[in-house]
């Protein structure tokens, strides 16, 4: 499996980093269709973390269509094709800025000065 780095100080709660750290691997080809997820107290002990928060976080990559769960086999990276990559990094981005998004209209910024500034910004 990839490097996992979880921070306590964070914003984001810890299954959210867990959930955003495996499904950008998977986005990025790091790790492949059908590579096995270790099982979720293995991760807890080495993460220390509780396996609530990696159990939630294999719930929802499994809800996303990024794993699947193969009941007394453990979890699986799904087999994605190009499009379903690029639908699901479309989903990971909106989501992540759709509240940014939200703010921006609330003080009047223009879709043309958004983008002006998102440019500046990448």
């Amino acid at each position: 499996m990839m490097n996992i780095s979880i921070s306590n100080s964070s914003d984001l709660p810890l299954y959210r980093q867990l959930y955003d750290q495996i499904a950008g691997g998977i986005i990025r080809g790091e790790l492949k269709g059908g590579s096995p997820l270790p099982p979720i107290r293995t991760v807890a002990t080495e993460l220390k973390i509780s396996v609530i928060s990696i159990k939630r976080a294999w719930e929802e990559l499994e809800r996303d269509g990024f794993i699947d769960t193969a009941v007394g086999r453990g979890c699986f990276v799904r087999e994605l094709s190009a499009q379903d990559i690029s639908d699901l990094r479309g989903m990971m981005i909106q989501e992540r800025i759709k509240s940014d998004v939200a703010y921006a209209k609330s003080l009047g910024v223009s879709l043309e000065e958004l983008t002006e500034i998102i440019k500046k910004l990448y």
